[in-house]
């Protein structure tokens, strides 16, 4: 087919007309985040959990590669999780700070305010009142030592307790802080702290402090004010186990020493007055094997999760063994909840026993969040549900479907609570929602393209295993591009258009059944049967540098295309063509586009006409990040050079894909960013505005 265009000329905007354009805002701009630690559990390392009065579990998770994370509640009866992350709120610590998600113990006060030991100090937060209650207590703004915080207690008056031991960040100790008077009490130079905590009522009244002395045990006396240490002898304690040890008579659950001379001790049950109830060997109580975590409950009564993940029960009479949550040997909190179901969490998650049935039901990133860092593609479905490639891991992975509300997994670890992924790869490169008919079209690593109706899986034998894009045209047919090819399937077939574009494939939202494709130094537009090209020559330039950087196809026969011209090097440049006309614009820094870096590469047209565009430049200037441009305006989001850690923004420059979503009130941007999950940039009408 004769080129459309030919020739086409170039028109460059005047110094006057570029300094006549005044950025006046019209819109607003909000960024979410959606990332394995601020959804869903945020972490397959839990190490503190707690019951609230309406039943619901609050769940300390992390991810210590990243360092993200925080709490969230699981609200069962909605099957959706309320997500309190540093991702989201700055207050509970930069990644930076080894430690300071790390939730290491739970406690709540008289009002419901959550107190949390975490590995740089403490934590609080209050679920009546919402994040706003966020509190961050480190060595840099309070007395408290910032070192790795084991537990944390509320004592009868208020005061509440924490235990830390030192590292290379802070020191160790006991702190004593009274909300009330804001003031603190702290203990670093006896050797006290570094291990769990218990609170025990006197019996002339006040209330025992416990916690280890190196190998012994010391008892604070809120009386006297005064510690005491009981060294290691027969019939003094040896050292406890869990949090919340003090049932409901005051009695505290600790290991205690029963032939000192050779380490023998044996689980019992301490007694205000200091005897001991001498209960029935725990079956867990064999070498090797102990009391992983505790949960006192009414007079004599508790449970425990041992070394092998096993659960049991004391009734205080005899032993029930409640089954195994999983096989693991760190299982570091449990509760259960006013019905008798029973949490547990520690290393790969959280567990639920359900009271009635006896079975475990496990909870994982895996399966309640958006579990991929990497999120290689997005797409969005007809109901506004937004599908994503993700990995959890070696063998822990495939895709995420997010409704609005919930995440669901599809990979081999979804217990029950998502859907089976029947690929042996544990990822994949490619989703894609089929406009025509809702169904998604996938990409599983190396696995070629499949279609999925929401139940069964249909493979498309395409001639590669493993597609550069996938398109569907107006017609309803299938484009890829694959190694340097353009193919689209007509039937059962598929036929190759060209041999020369096997990178990203743009469907052309006005022309039936066309598509358009790029290479490094040549734009085409095809149906199949009819093909129009535009190369540099095409437009006028003849540089032995002049390149093409992505495109961007709006409606009416309008393309954006980057460039990198030889005579303006270092200059981020974008056409506009408009193939209806002929006429391409030119738009750079000198002349109506402003832009940081020195590339663009065109990404999408929002509904609002503006063109998004990747700005990118090399390792000496660093400047990386997402720009707009509307013909007469510029708007910048910066992204951090390496993808540090930033609150704001666009999290990471590396952009795997991007797809606009219109809303009632505007439009979302959805961007797939390198090693930062994925990443939303809302833009909202200012009021009044069509």
């Amino acid at each position: 087919m004769k080129n459309l265009i030919g020739l086409v000329s170039l028109l460059v905007l005047t110094s006057t007309e570029a300094s006549a354009q005044i950025r006046v805002p019209q819109e607003s701009f909000s960024w979410k985040y959606y990332r394995p630690t601020n959804t869903g559990i945020q972490g397959d390392w839990c190490d503190a959990l707690w019951i609230a009065p309406d039943g619901n579990p609050w769940i300390g998770g992390y991810d210590p590669t990243w360092e993200e994370g925080g709490i969230s509640k699981f609200i069962q009866a909605e099957n959706r999780w309320f997500n309190v992350s540093n991702v989201d709120y700055p207050v509970i610590g930069h990644p930076d700070s080894t430690g300071t998600t790390r939730v290491g113990d739970i406690d709540v006060d008289a009002t419901g305010g959550m107190w949390m030991a975490t590995g740089r100090g403490g934590l609080y937060y209050n679920p009546a009142i919402g994040p706003s209650s966020l509190r961050r207590f480190g060595d840099d703004n309070s007395p408290i030592p910032g070192g790795w915080n084991k537990g944390v207690e509320v004592a009868p008056d208020g005061s509440v307790w924490f235990s830390s031991y030192s590292t290379n960040w802070g020191g160790g100790g006991i702190a004593k802080y009274t909300p009330s008077t804001n003031q603190w009490q702290v203990w670093t130079t006896e050797g006290y702290g570094g291990g769990e905590l218990a609170i025990q009522p006197q019996p002339s009244g006040g209330y025992y402090v416990w916690t280890m002395s190196g190998v012994d045990t010391a008892r604070f006396s809120s009386s006297t004010g005064t510690w005491t240490v009981l060294p290691k002898a027969n019939g003094n304690p040896a050292y406890f186990r869990g949090k919340n040890l003090t049932d409901a008579a005051g009695n505290t659950w600790m290991y205690k020493w029963t032939n000192a001379t050779l380490s023998e001790y044996k689980l019992d049950l301490r007694r205000p007055n200091g005897t001991w109830a001498n209960i029935p060997a725990a079956p867990f109580d064999v070498p090797f094997n102990n009391a992983k975590c505790t949960r006192a409950l009414g007079p004599n009564q508790a449970i425990f999760v041992d070394g092998g993940g096993t659960a049991f029960r004391f009734d205080g009479a005899s032993w029930i063994d409640l089954g195994m949550w999983f096989n693991n040997v760190n299982t570091e909190d449990i509760d259960i909840d006013a019905s008798g179901n029973i949490w547990v969490c520690g290393a790969q998650g959280a567990a639920k026993r359900d009271a009635a049935t006896g079975i475990w039901q496990r909870y994982r990133i895996t399966n309640t969040s958006q579990f991929g860092a990497f999120n290689n593609d997005l797409t969005i479905d007809p109901a506004g549900g937004i599908y994503a490639c993700a990995n959890a891991g070696t063998g822990y992975g495939g895709m995420v479907r997010f409704d609005g509300t919930r995440w669901i997994g599809y990979n081999d670890y979804e217990y029950g609570l998502g859907k089976s992924w029947p690929f042996p790869t544990d990822d994949s490169r490619h989703v894609y929602v089929r406009p025509s008919n809702g169904q998604l079209v996938v990409n599983p690593m190396f696995q070629g393209l499949h279609n999925y109706d929401g139940t069964n899986w249909f493979n498309y034998n395409m001639p590669s295993d493993e597609p550069a894009d996938v398109i569907e045209d107006s017609q309803g047919r299938l484009w890829i591009t694959y190694y340097a090819g353009l193919a689209v399937r007509t039937g059962s077939s598929w036929t190759d258009v060209s041999a020369d574009f096997g990178g990203d494939i743009q469907r052309d939202p006005s022309r039936p059944g066309t598509v358009w494709a790029m290479n490094i130094g040549e734009l085409i537009r095809t149906d199949g049967t009819n093909t129009a090209r535009w190369s540099f020559y095409d437009m006028g330039f003849n540089g032995p540098s002049d390149s093409f950087h992505g495109f961007a196809v709006a409606p009416n026969g309008i393309v954006w295309v980057g460039a990198d011209l030889t005579d303006t090097p270092g200059v981020p440049t974008v056409i506009r063509i408009d193939t209806n006309t002929g006429l391409a614009r030119i738009y750079n820094a000198q002349n109506g586009m402003r832009s940081p870096g020195q590339t663009v590469t065109p990404r999408g047209v929002s509904p609002d006409g503006k063109v998004w565009m990747q700005y990118d430049s090399d390792f000496l200037t660093n400047e990386r990040g997402l720009c707009w441009f509307d013909g007469k305006r510029s708007g910048v989001f910066p992204a951090p050079p390496g993808g540090e850690p930033q609150w704001g923004g666009l999290p990471h420059a590396a952009i795997l894909d991007f797809e606009v979503k219109a809303i009632r009130s505007g439009y979302e941007i959805w961007m797939s960013c390198a090693s930062r999950g994925i990443a939303v940039l809302t833009v909202r009408k200012k009021p009044g505005e069509r």
